[in-house]
């Protein structure tokens, strides 16, 4: 369970990076009219830039918009997409919109110095006297008439095509008064990724993509973390795939058993190794070893049976695996494989004179790590395998799962901390079920 949790989020953190919808705004609150912002927060593990942009299509939210969002986001800005549901968006909307971000920067965590203004298919005049706009783009303008902003404010044109010339001609006069401005003309028709590369290095430069500070986000630490030791797993996967040597010295370690000594080994995953972290004494006081690694499936047991188990001459071993095949860690797997890979196991036992109790796979509806999976119909299908086949060989059977399972057929409130791996309070209901079937089969 552990590994496939791992990889699974590793690849879940490091896709994170496109549109991020929070919610939607009324501009005007005290009078409804239609008015709203839109907003698009950073990539989870983008560096904060604390630059915003309110964002304005003429002609409806499209491709060009959305390519924008995704790629200002990713970079860690925050987009507001300005609609008007009644009528097209005009010069007050506009001021109002920029008013709004200014007032709220520590609610909406934006800088207001790195506030600025995206335009599509629209009038230079709907941004015209917006005197404190950190910056403004616009893409494909409909015409650029008198400009009446702040010589300081930086302008950015991205247009194709200029058959009249007029692009030309206002951008020439504004070089000759002295405006920052800078424009970016095709003589055709581009790609959208093509606009927004533009859009996005221009305020690059300007400096508006730079974090606002250089210390990771708890976000990037979590996924370089996992990372690591995903590379870490990865490594051990191709040097050492059952893991053998993960309990090598401690089998080492392990003195020969005396007479009498009624030593057990409970071999499983992460729900037999989380097992003694959360509770020792169980293991402690009752002479139990336990032989549990995270993740693993019922072929890697059986690949480590001899080492874990059969070497340490134990009097009993409590075997509880599956549910990480049903979970496909290392691949799919058909629920009569999973139950004759825990019947080998169990001969293998038998034949060195080790009794077996075999355990039914816990209830879970979902593996956090895994979604799309429905393992409910699969974990009682493997279960009734292990339970006819124990009645049949005279080998132990506990039975966690109806002990465990709520009406749904997922584990009961307050018994998994991920509906997958059991709490303290799980553990202590597995417990003297464990116990009593350990004590019955060594009782034969």
């Amino acid at each position: 369970m552990f590994l496939r949790g791992l990889f699974t989020t590793t690849a879940m953190l490091l896709s994170i990076s496109g549109i991020t919808q929070s919610k939607v705004i009324p501009l005007y609150v005290e009078q409804p009219n239609g008015v709203t912002l839109t907003v698009y927060t950073p990539a989870l593990l983008a560096s904060g830039t604390g630059t915003s942009v309110i964002l304005y299509n003429a002609d409806g939210f499209g491709r060009t918009d959305s390519t924008i969002i995704t790629s200002l986001t990713k970079k860690g800005g925050t987009a507001f997409v300005l609609k008007n549901k009644q009528a097209a968006v005009n010069q007050g909307d506009m001021s109002k919109a920029l008013e709004y971000l200014q007032k709220n920067v520590s609610s909406l965590q934006i800088s207001s110095d790195r506030a600025g203004i995206i335009i599509l298919n629209s009038p230079v005049s709907l941004i015209s006297d917006l005197r404190t706009a950190a910056f403004i783009g616009m893409v494909d303008p409909v015409s650029l008439s008198k400009i009446t902003l702040k010589a300081t404010i930086p302008l950015l044109v991205v247009a194709c095509d200029d058959k009249n010339g007029d692009i030309i001609k206002t951008y020439s006069s504004w070089v000759k008064s002295g405006r920052n401005a800078e424009i970016h003309l095709h003589q055709q028709n581009v790609k959208d990724s093509i606009k927004t590369a533009e859009v996005i290095n221009w305020m690059g430069c300007l400096g508006f993509m730079n974090p606002l500070s250089s210390e990771k986000t708890e976000a990037q630490k979590n996924n370089e973390n996992w990372a690591n030791l995903h590379k870490y797993y990865d490594d051990l996967f191709h040097r050492d795939w059952a893991w053998i040597t993960r309990y090598e010295v401690d089998n080492e370690k392990m003195q020969a058993s005396v007479a009498g000594e009624k030593r057990v080994v409970f071999l499983g995953n992460s729900i037999t190794e989380g097992w003694i972290k959360t509770d020792p004494d169980f293991f402690k006081n009752n002479n139990y070893i336990n032989r549990g690694i995270g993740g693993q499936t019922t072929p890697q047991m059986l690949v480590r049976f001899r080492e874990d188990v059969i070497n340490l001459h134990p009097q009993v071993v409590i075997i509880l695996a599956g549910i990480n095949d049903i979970a496909e860690n290392t691949g799919p797997s058909k629920i009569e494989n999973i139950a004759g890979n825990l019947f080998s196991m169990a001969e293998l036992a038998r034949v060195n004179g080790i009794k077996v109790v075999l355990c039914s796979v816990l209830p879970a509806l979902s593996f956090p790590w895994h979604p799309g999976i429905n393992p409910v119909e699969s974990i009682i299908r493997l279960n009734t395998l292990l339970k006819n086949y124990a009645d049949k060989n005279n080998v132990g059977y506990v039975d966690y799962y109806s002990a465990m399972a709520d009406e749904n057929k997922g584990m009961k409130e307050g018994l998994a901390t991920d509906g997958v791996h059991p709490t303290s309070q799980g553990y202590k209901i597995m417990e003297p079920l464990a116990k009593a079937a350990i004590n019955n089969i060594l009782s034969k």
